[in-house]
């Protein structure tokens, strides 16, 4: 499979079929392979981040467009009719939207971890005071290689998967949103 359908059928939630059914792998293999996996996981948050500042982008462009017309004066949605007006406003709110929900793919999420045992990741370390500190803490707390690589690979695959789900919805949303207003302009008086 290729690896643009690998990362569709990721991106919808289900699992990419296999050519094989693989056996099992020794514990150095399985580690080598979800370090492989992790790497991958995180290039993919990369391109979702990108997919979703584009987004914003563009509808940022289309925004400044009405509102630069709108506010130069030579046009108000005052001038369609009464239903074209409605289509429009919910057309403006589903655009809107769409730009709530690429914001949402790209809000850095901070989490507490699993809890105030095992050290996991950089953000679980913020509240300690020193270096030495830090040392001590992942000398007794901290999650090794391979079980961090799992565990990255376990949290950061959850993180893709919301990226692409807020992605998702809001080229839905955009797309119902210039819909919308497209017919709001053409119900005109």
């Amino acid at each position: 499979m290729a690896r643009d359908e690998m990362r569709d059928a990721a991106a919808d939630g289900r699992a990419p079929a296999a050519a094989s059914t693989p056996g099992p792998l020794p514990a150095r293999d399985t580690a080598a392979l979800a370090a492989e996996m992790l790497a991958e996981v995180r290039d993919e948050i990369d391109r979702a981040d990108q997919k979703a500042s584009l987004l914003i982008g563009s509808l940022g462009i289309a925004f400044s467009i009405v509102l630069s017309g709108m506010i130069g004066g030579d046009w108000t949605p005052v001038t369609l009719s009464p239903l074209g007006a409605t289509v429009w406003v919910l057309g403006v709110v589903a655009a809107a939207a769409s730009v709530v929900a690429a914001a949402a793919a790209v809000w850095p999420r901070l989490s507490r971890g699993p809890g105030p045992g095992a050290i996991t990741y950089w953000g679980q370390v913020r509240g300690l005071g020193s270096p030495a500190e830090v040392e001590r803490a992942l000398s007794e707390r901290g999650v090794h290689p391979p079980e961090r690589t799992f565990q990255q690979l376990l949290v950061l695959s959850a993180v893709v998967q919301r990226k692409y789900r807020a992605i998702r919805l809001s080229m839905a949303l955009a797309g119902v949103g210039v819909g919308l207003i497209i017919v709001g302009f053409l119900l005109t008086r």
